[in-house]
């Protein structure tokens, strides 16, 4: 169901920027709520850190406008922006203590650097680190010292750029969830920049897919997910099996020759049309008595903990693999060999239907 809307406390306005005839954002227009936690999720190039770098006053739009709070703060310089930034790089002084790196932004007394500074470090799990410097500390260390100095002034705005990325999966998955949490506990709005689908689905309120200079769809991690909009969402974010669909006089959506049942708002074929029907692994359902319809063979059953990855083609189709997620704990798992067919259904109120054009994938 889709979140309840808030009012927009920032506001993108038909922003564009081009980079000599390069393109690198068209026409962005994106509402964030204060105390909202929004992702800019896209591959490498699609203008997502470009964007940030204009909110941040980094780099200057060619056209539209951006409020904060009411405000228009397009051409603000940063400093007068009200926000703490981190980089993917984390940017630290490497002459200066974990003391001093967080509390270089701070223009008041001795006496209150030191209690604001000991209060983020609280904060942000560093207690023990005061004095060491960057050198000394691993990277997820460093990371938090580079959040615990953007959030040193209270910033209205909190800008994340590749915040994780350069750390190993197992740190990564920790201060993602760390981060959140902090985040939720200050209520500082937030933007992050990611190319990683499991980092935007995990942590953000709202997500923003970018591609290409535009935002495709925003949505809910649950919306992008599930109802995406596009076929670049669609493929973009998590696993995606597509199928070859026409849809037939009657109505019903066919894949080679046998009928499938699609909700109406999840396709807009017309009666003859031919387009790609969407459907994730977990969405296919391997029967274990006879039915009609859609039959496949396994063609291999990958361990991946608590899932089975099957890998499948349909018999009407060889050429075209499908995969199914099959729960570890599933009686059907011990039956699953290579060479067993299986009769498929799919869960009709999750797929989703794309008209095809040229160049789709």
């Amino acid at each position: 169901m889709p979140a309840p809307q808030r009012p927009a406390w920032m506001r993108f306005e038909g922003i564009t920027k081009r980079f000599g005839t390069f393109q690198a954002l068209e026409g962005i227009d994106l509402s964030v709520s204060q105390g909202e936690f929004v992702c800019l999720l896209g591959p490498s190039g699609c203008g997502k850190t470009t964007l940030l770098r204009i909110l941040a006053g980094l780099e200057q739009q060619d056209s539209g406008q951006l409020w904060m709070g009411g405000r228009d703060i397009s051409r603000v310089p940063p400093a007068g922006r009200d926000y703490g930034i981190v980089f993917q790089s984390y940017a630290l002084f490497p002459n200066l203590s974990v003391t001093g790196n967080v509390g270089y932004g701070l223009r008041t007394s001795p006496a209150q650097r030191a209690r604001r500074v000991s209060e983020l470090l609280d904060l942000v799990g560093l207690a023990g680190c005061a004095d060491k410097y960057p050198a000394q500390l691993s990277g997820g260390q460093q990371q938090r010292v580079a959040l615990a100095r953007a959030l040193a002034t209270s910033p209205s705005l909190l800008l994340l750029d590749e915040p994780l990325s350069a750390l190993d999966a197992q740190v990564r998955d920790h201060l993602r969830r760390e981060l959140r949490a902090l985040q939720r506990k200050l209520g500082v709005t937030t933007v992050m920049v990611t190319h990683d689908q499991e980092e935007a689905l995990t942590t953000a309120d709202t997500i923003a897919v970018m591609n290409a200079g535009r935002i495709e769809q925003v949505g809910t991690p649950e919306e992008i997910y599930s109802l995406p909009r596009t076929r670049f969402v669609a493929d973009f974010v998590g696993h995606a099996n597509w199928l070859p669909v026409r849809r037939r006089a009657d109505g019903a959506i066919d894949i080679a020759g046998h009928a499938i049942d699609a909700p109406a708002a999840a396709c807009t074929l017309k009666p003859g049309d031919s387009g790609t029907l969407f459907c994730r692994p977990e969405d296919v359902v391997l029967q274990r008595l006879p039915a009609p319809g859609l039959l496949a063979r396994v063609e291999r059953v990958d361990f991946m903990g608590g899932i089975r990855r099957v890998v499948l083609t349909l018999c009407d189709l060889p050429s075209l693999p499908l995969i199914a997620h099959v729960m570890a704990n599933d009686p059907v798992c011990t039956l699953l060999h290579p060479g067993s067919r299986w009769p498929i259904g799919l869960r009709s109120e999750r797929v989703r239907c794309f008209v095809d054009v040229e160049g789709a994938a």
